[in-house]
């Protein structure tokens, strides 16, 4: 198991074995380079921990310890959490900030802790059956041990494509389970685990805000923030920092340089495609900020093409993904490591707590036509004052679910409308008759997101539109995609990634915050602009938000490309996971070669014909490295 995960910690590993539970550890050195080895003992033996992430504010929590008697052998993060919980039990992770996934054993009681830091930063997986307990910081440790028989689980399978991530605390395989972000697990020997929630994020009721005034949340939020960039330079090794063309990276980088006290290097993607490269926002910002930028070339016609990239990336990341974008951030981990980094800062986060995404606005637009008389008037306002930023077919798409008695179901089902339930029907056009009709009777019975969406409905009822949609996104696609692929595509490089916009008490403060503080009419993440423009050059775009994109149809599905997706996409290879059907499969790839992408909408149905097919793909992939086990985590 220990092995499976070389990859996240490449300067050391350890194994402690007490009656019947062992812990293990890869390290990446990043605090006390010479004593902080893992698994870390107690030091009257009593206790035993392994510990994944970075605590903070360690120093002072250390300083508060040692007052009370508590005597050190390392200078380390984890030993000041193991005596926390020495001293507190499971009350330390009140204390804790960072990110941080970490077991502790009880060898007197037998007892193991476990435990998720509050966003899900870290990752906690874990399988049990009447034997075993087992969890890992990657599903790979679990299938690596030959004690769990690796299986798809045909309900997350088939919600990847609408929801984009498996919905907590499934994964996409059968018996394996995520600990859920701010939840924390015991378990004692012959018994079932114990899991509860020790936080949860809360939004005030709707008008009852601290301050309307926007200068009292601008000064706070930028005080919040500049504390988060300056806690999370500890460590003893250099920082980098992400820099892409957009507000968030480019915040981070202009406080990060102001507070570091080393000169600072920057690491940017630059891609061939003039469509979605960024290059000349990035670069006018680091010559501004005076910070030394290294530029990773993605090439559209790269002679190796990119599919083995994405084989790469399938194993670490462990579930399908919709679009190529991992791809890109895979190898720029590893151009950093290249560059002997072993911690880089991102702008990871800020959309999620601020309302940075199309669906946001989309949903002012719902919200704006509900108070419209009919729907005739509806289609009437939406073609003519939107056409311009969205398809026609998207449009029309949004006035189907924004029907009345669409709107009643969606809000029946979640207790709100969610701002990404638009997003999640994209594609629902082109699925019928792309599951094999034995796959279908397996999801049949699918009540994940029915779960998920009942658990949620307390925490929604009295907020704002928009805080009960941000509160919904810290439970769905924040953890479930940002941040699993954040982890996942660094540490596969033994690069730690640092986010410095999810720092608890930074999030806790823009959940209080008014709601047009975060999306001030179709202005997205309007604080953050107002903090950070007067320090950044200027932009033709004024950093309007611009999703991250990587060409998905020039680097997979074009006639040329087509035999080497054969191993994965041929009849027999299709046929073999049982997910799909063959001719549905085929007839999508088909359409999207003759699809000319010339027009808006052409260019919408190229974007959902490549989010179905990547998705399928990588299924396919998956399916290949786990369900018929050739990845290497069965080789060790």
């Amino acid at each position: 198991m220990n092995r499976a995960l070389k990859h996240r910690g490449p300067d050391a590993d350890g194994v402690s074995i007490h009656a019947n539970v062992g812990l293990a550890h890869t390290r990446l050195s990043i605090v006390d380079l010479k004593s902080g080895a893992q698994p870390l003992i107690s030091n009257d033996g009593r206790y035993a921990i392994s510990f994944n992430g970075e605590i903070y504010n360690y120093l002072s929590l250390r300083s508060e310890l040692e007052k009370k008697g508590c005597e050190f052998q390392t200078h380390t993060d984890t030993e000041v959490i193991l005596n926390l919980y020495i001293q507190d039990g499971e009350a330390c992770l009140q204390k804790l900030r960072g990110m941080f996934g970490f077991a502790i054993h009880d060898r007197q009681t037998g007892t193991l802790f476990l435990a998720r830091d509050r966003l899900g930063i870290k990752p906690v997986y874990y399988y049990q059956d009447k034997v075993h307990f087992l969890a890992a910081s990657e599903i790979k440790a679990l299938f690596a041990s030959q004690l769990v028989n690796p299986e798809f689980n045909p309900d997350s399978i088939k919600n990847y494509f609408n929801y984009q991530s498996s919905i907590s605390p499934n994964t996409p395989f059968r018996d394996v389970y995520e600990l859920p972000p701010g939840h924390q697990l015991t378990i004692e020997s012959g018994k079932t685990p114990d899991i509860t929630a020790y936080w949860d994020l809360e939004f005030p009721l709707d008008g009852e805000y601290e301050s309307d005034e926007e200068s009292y949340w601008t000064e706070k939020f930028e005080t919040a923030l500049q504390d988060s960039i300056t806690s999370h330079t500890t460590g003893d090794v250099s920082i980098g920092s992400y820099l892409s063309g957009g507000i968030d990276s480019s915040a981070i980088t202009w406080l990060l340089s102001e507070s570091y006290p080393d000169p600072l290097e920057t690491f940017s993607i630059h891609f061939s495609n003039e469509s979605m490269d960024e290059s000349p926002l990035y670069r006018k910002t680091a010559a501004h900020l005076k910070v030394k930028n290294s530029e990773l070339l993605m090439e559209d016609n790269r002679e190796q093409g990119y599919l083995q990239d994405l084989e790469k990336c399938i194993y670490h990341l462990e579930q399908p993904q919709r679009m190529a974008v991992d791809i890109p951030h895979f190898l720029l981990s590893e151009f950093v490591q290249d560059k002997h980094y072993k911690v880089v800062y991102t702008g990871d986060g800020a959309d999620e707590i601020m309302g940075g995404y199309d669906c946001y606005r989309q949903d002012a637009m719902r919200f704006w036509g509900n108070q419209l008389k009919n729907y005739k008037s509806r289609r009437r306002y939406y073609l003519s004052e939107y056409t311009e930023y969205f398809a026609e077919d998207h449009i029309r798409l949004l006035l189907k679910l924004h029907k009345a008695k669409n709107q009643r179901k969606t809000i029946r089902q979640f207790g709100c409308y969610p701002a990404w339930n638009d997003f999640w029907h994209i594609t629902d056009d082109l699925l019928p008759g792309l599951f094999s009709q034995e796959y279908l009777q397996k999801s049949a019975d699918d009540m994940q997101m029915a779960t998920l969406a009942e658990k949620m409905k307390p925490n929604l009822e009295g907020r704002h539109v928009l805080n009960q949609s941000l509160y919904i996104e810290t439970k769905t696609r924040l953890p479930g995609w940002i941040l699993w692929k954040s982890d996942r595509l660094s540490m596969a490089h033994g690069v730690e990634a640092r986010v410095p916009f999810l720092d608890h008490p930074l999030v806790e403060l823009a959940a209080r915050m008014p709601p047009q503080m975060k999306l001030n009419g179709m202005d997205e993440k309007y604080i953050l602009k107002k903090i950070s423009s007067p320090h950044l050059p200027q932009h033709p775009t004024q950093y309007k938000k611009r999703a991250f994109y990587a060409p998905i149809r020039e680097w997979f599905f074009t006639s040329d490309k087509k035999a080497e997706l054969d191993v994965y996409l041929s009849e027999d290879a299709i046929q073999r996971s049982g997910v799909f059907e063959f001719s549905t499969v085929d007839k999508l790839f088909t359409t999207l070669l003759n699809n000319q992408s010339t027009t808006m909408n052409e260019q919408y149905l190229t974007m959902k014909l490549e989010w179905v097919l990547f998705t399928v793909l990588t299924t396919q992939i998956l399916h290949h490295q786990f369900i018929e086990k050739n990845a290497a985590c069965f080789k060790y």
